[in-house]
């Protein structure tokens, strides 16, 4: 089985930011002939983790192990959570060389996002298709959202099997338009380099008297550079909103149900643009780091008119009110959008609960060593001093799009998700009656075991490393 693991994700607005090992008079040195590996790991994280008091005192450690092994021993029980009664960390070490770009701009993609199940009825496993990057080999094959993939290269779907997809190889999928298994189509595609854009659809929807923005933004990344300077996406989004305030919605739904975080100048951006203009140069999100070593204990965000007319003219919708849909996997900087947003307008959640993560972190790297630091350096609060939603952002009105048995294309009318936020928005009331739109009665009984968004290094609130320092 694929276990979801939680990458804390580079970014490119991250720069090596290094401290000296701080002396803590109540602990032990840092034994001899330790490798320089692991000295720096040890100085690293207790300078600048947030939880740096509950690191282990230096004589209870080990400091012969590997340096996965011995960043783990650092770790408090505070970061991260419980999931299936496995305790999985938001702070992550990972190799360079396995490193993922933040949008799998620099990868090797088919170009298809998928959610990996196990289906219990019919005993097998199986990919179905969440949507399809443009421009990309999936979107030239006969791939859909909602299809069900339960062979690759001819064989059962399987752990071993999945993790050749991106490979670069040829890779011919079995695919069955409904969940019984029966093959239909074959299709075979070779990976490449794929641009992954976060700004997936953009369209006004006129339904009755009402015209209904709707994004859907898929990822916080400013630009497929990692170079600190490559704004393309942001004026990507710079530009849909000028085009949305063309149209002058009356209302707007924000979709990120895929959205698992990134680059914190990207929510930044984001919620600038959505926000009353009112609030336009207040508080957007205040980071609360560990102040240790004279740092600044407090750095705070704006919502700031020049960050959404930097390079190409974005533009602020003014808006009272925002329908957000959600998802499991909606977190970190998606979270800190609707937390950061909360203080000066109404926010309506519509589909699943979020994941619950309230802080932040920087990546450490050091050219002498073939390994990246990720740790959680700093806490996440609003305007209002809001930080504690740990156990994620309940939903107003609660949904799930596993509930339907056909996948409509992502900003279609007839979309579940979608479907029914239009559905509140027109007749202030929210469709409860499942059947309304389809049978969902023949759901098969799947358990869902992972899913390739977990492989994405925008998960988390990214922070540029010069943040609070």
């Amino acid at each position: 089985m694929i276990k979801r693991l939680c990458y804390v994700p580079l970014s490119a607005l991250m720069a090596v930011f290094c401290f000296s090992c701080m002396t803590d008079e109540k602990d032990d040195p840092v034994p001899e002939d330790v490798a320089p590996v692991i000295e720096w790991i040890d100085s690293k994280m207790r300078t600048n983790y947030l939880w740096y008091t509950d690191i282990p005192e230096r004589s209870k450690l080990d400091y012969k192990q590997e340096p996965d092994a011995f960043f783990t021993k650092l770790l408090s029980s505070k970061d991260g959570k419980m999931k299936n009664d496995t305790h999985y960390y938001y702070s992550t070490i990972i190799k360079k060389k396995e490193a993922t770009k933040a949008y799998q701009g620099d990868d090797l993609s088919l170009g298809f996002e998928y959610q990996y199940y196990y289906i219990q009825d019919l005993k097998k496993y199986a990919l179905r298709v969440l949507y399809i990057i443009p421009d990309s080999p999936a979107s030239e094959e006969d791939i859909r959202r909602g299809d069900w993939i339960y062979e690759i290269n001819g064989s059962p779907v399987s752990d071993a099997l999945i993790a050749q997809l991106n490979s670069g190889a040829e890779i011919q999928l079995g695919i069955s338009d409904k969940r019984d298994s029966k093959i239909s189509r074959q299709p075979t595609l070779s990976a490449r380099a794929v641009e992954d854009s976060p700004v997936y659809l953009s369209k006004v929807i006129r339904s009755g008297n009402k015209r209904i923005g709707y994004l859907v933004y898929n990822h916080f990344t400013a630009g497929p550079k990692e170079d600190g300077t490559d704004e393309t996406f942001n004026n990507e989004l710079r530009t849909v909103f000028a085009q949305f305030k063309g149209e002058q919605p009356d209302e707007f739904i924000l979709d990120l149900r895929y959205n698992g975080g990134g680059i914190v100048t990207s929510s930044q951006l984001l919620a600038t643009m959505l926000a009353p203009e009112s609030a336009l140069d207040d508080v957007f999100c205040k980071l609360t780091y560990n102040g240790q070593s004279g740092a600044q204990k407090e750095y705070t965000l704006k919502l700031a008119k020049d960050y959404m007319t930097s390079g190409v003219q974005g533009a602020n919708l003014n808006l009272k009110r925002l329908y957000v849909i959600t998802s499991s996997r909606t977190a970190s900087a998606s979270e800190a959008v609707i937390n950061g947003l909360k203080p000066y307008m109404e926010v309506i959640l519509v589909g699943e609960q979020t994941e619950g993560k309230n802080v932040g972190s920087v990546a450490y790297d050091d050219d002498r060593f073939e390994w990246e630091l990720h740790p959680i350096v700093c806490a996440l609060s609003n305007r209002a001093g809001f930080s504690d939603y740990a156990g994620g952002f309940p939903p107003d009105h609660a949904c799930s799009e596993a509930e339907e048995s056909t996948f409509t294309e992502l900003g279609d009318n007839d979309e579940y998700l979608l479907h029914k936020v239009v559905q509140l928005i027109t007749t202030g009331s929210f469709p409860t009656d499942q059947t309304s739109l389809r049978a969902t009665t023949d759901r098969p009984d799947i358990i869902p075991l992972g899913s390739s968004l977990d492989r994405r290094k925008a998960h988390g609130v990214i922070l540029p490393a010069s943040y609070g320092r």
